[in-house]
């Protein structure tokens, strides 16, 4: 890595530290607990916290796609994303039906700093959830969302992208998580 590189990260860094405190990084013991449950309203209201702190991180690093709210130290089952130019708000959610066949993406996280990992997922899912309406919605996921939601998922369950690395990927970011794209698995 570059020595430019590596002082863009660190601006970068240091700004989401000062910008956004309620993100908490690995190590923080609220990332390997599982959440629990909660209301429609509990769920607005921190799923707005969410998109807040996402909004504030996309500024200042110019991506990120998924909050969790472990990630912003609340134990509590609820996610945002932010695809195709639009947040969600995913309450209690729960992925099921993972397909057998699974691609690989390097992925990064916005609780590992500027780590970045290869992680084999299942290309499609189903995810249940209660909407932003408090509607129980059911919904089919394939491809990149699949694995975003997956991700996030992940965070409820207590589980770090780090966990799920494949070999000897872990490394700094050298990438530019834009460009990722999904690969097939041998």
């Amino acid at each position: 890595m570059s020595h430019q590189r590596v002082q863009e990260l660190n601006s970068t860094f240091t700004e989401v530290l000062r910008l956004c405190p309620e993100l908490v990084f690995i190590g923080d013991k609220v990332l390997r607990e599982k959440t629990i449950d909660i209301s429609l309203d509990e769920g607005l209201a921190i799923g707005s916290q969410l998109k807040d702190v996402l909004k504030k991180y996309r500024e200042i690093a110019g991506f990120g796609r998924g909050l969790a709210a472990p990630q912003i130290g609340i134990g509590k089952s609820v996610f945002v994303t932010f695809v195709n130019d639009q947040f969600k708000i995913y309450i209690n959610p729960v992925v099921s039906n993972p397909s057998t066949k699974h691609s690989l993406y390097r992925e990064s996280c916005l609780s590992c700093g500027y780590l970045s990992v290869d992680v084999r997922r299942s290309e499609s899912i189903e995810i249940s959830y209660l909407n932003e309406e408090g509607v129980q919605m059911s919904e089919p996921a394939g491809g990149f969302l699949a694995r975003l939601l997956q991700h996030e998922y992940d965070h409820l369950q207590g589980v770090v992208n780090v966990d799920c690395a494949e070999p000897q990927s872990i490394e700094f970011m050298v990438n530019d998580p834009l460009q990722e794209k999904l690969r097939e698995c041998l």
